[in-house]
């Protein structure tokens, strides 16, 4: 064979950006401690779940741009939602909730 000509490779010194990665298939994320430094939205915490769903459809930005915590009767979940559909939330991960089932639904200042 016969040989062939180098390319020139620019020399890479050092790299700043990427210090901080996030990986989606490492699992679910834990938007628990994501809102450690956050406090409750307290505009909402005086209202039914129905309100205050109309509340997060009715606001200014998305709805799925606004991170809840849905409180069941057995367990908390973390999500985003997408929509509401008739009695049912529908969330980022494709998930239907029945909106009878939740008992409240936490939601965090920005």
């Amino acid at each position: 064979m016969k040989k062939l000509p180098k390319i020139y490779q620019n020399e890479i010194k050092k790299v700043k950006n990427n210090k901080e990665v996030f990986d989606s298939l490492k699992g679910e994320n834990d938007l628990k401690t994501s809102f450690k430094n956050k406090n409750l939205d307290k505009k909402f915490t005086n209202l039914s779940v129905r309100d205050k769903i109309k509340e997060l459809i009715n606001q200014k930005s998305y709805i799925f741009n606004t991170k809840v915590i849905l409180v069941f009767e057995n367990e908390e979940k973390e999500c985003q939602i997408a929509g509401v559909v008739n009695n049912h939330i529908i969330t980022m991960d494709n998930q239907i909730i029945k909106i009878d089932s939740l008992k409240d639904i936490k939601i965090f200042e920005k």
